[in-house]
């Protein structure tokens, strides 16, 4: 068996190692998060304090017992301080983790985490959509993938502009999105992705000034409460694949 390896010399460690390390640049301090939370939990800390977590009166407290207990006064304040960042950091690494890294919307996971969350919570009637955008792809491989994402932006834009708080969209990879309109029948749902896809196709999106012809399907599914994510996506693109003879998108 041949070696199809490619094995010419792209970068060797003396290219990489030849300039010496400039020590007299400025370090940059580390950040910790421990520290951070000590520094700013530094705070003095008065008799009725100290009274306050003993259970005693401020007279009970002398002098001596405010030196003693101060250190633990702190040290309570640093848990706090960083009991708190950490609920921050927390909080924030949730919603960044459904969000797309490109588009203005949830990622797929997060967006089936939502339709889960509806149909066990049966809140009553909603519709889950399933939208693809074609010709996204034909532009990738005529324009680039910055003229792709750019065609991607254009549609979710005018799909979250057109959403109440109440509804959710998601990217569900490549040029397919999911929509969950909540409190909404499938002729309502239909009506609102209809104005949707005119949004998005007229006037055409356009790049490097020229026009980019775009259209939009979508297929619709009820969402019962108790119904899977999955199942109701599959059917969802099922309606999208094969419409109903009576009606024209």
């Amino acid at each position: 068996m041949t070696d199809e390896y490619r094995a010419e010399r792209v970068l060797g460690v003396p290219e990489v190692t030849k300039f010496p390390p400039q020590h007299d640049l400025p370090q940059r301090r580390g950040y910790h998060v421990y520290e951070s939370a000590q520094r700013e939990a530094a705070v003095e800390h008065s008799i009725h304090d100290v009274a306050s977590l003993l259970g005693l009166s401020a007279e009970a407290v002398g002098a001596d017992v405010l030196e003693a207990v101060r250190p633990l006064l702190a040290e309570l304040d640093r848990l706090r301080a960083l009991a708190e960042r950490n609920e921050r950091a927390r909080d924030y690494l949730e919603r960044e983790a459904g969000r797309h890294s490109l588009l203005p919307c949830l990622n797929r996971r997060a967006f089936l985490r939502e339709v889960e969350r509806r149909a066990a919570e049966s809140e009553g009637a909603a519709t889950l959509a399933l939208l693809h955008v074609a010709g996204v792809e034909r532009l990738r491989g005529e324009r680039g993938l910055a003229a792709a994402d750019g065609a991607l932006r254009h549609a979710c834009v005018h799909i979250v502009a057109s959403l109440r708080a109440s509804d959710a969209v998601g990217s569900l990879g490549g040029s397919d999105f999911g929509l969950l309109l909540a409190g909404a029948d499938t002729d309502a749902a239909a009506g609102k992705l209809d104005g949707i896809r005119r949004l998005i196709e007229a006037p055409p999106f356009a790049w490097d000034g020229q026009p980019v012809p775009l259209a939009v399907r979508f297929g619709l599914h009820p969402l019962a409460p108790g119904t899977d994510a999955g199942q109701a996506l599959a059917a969802a693109d099922a309606a999208l694949r094969n419409p109903p003879r009576d009606v024209r998108r």
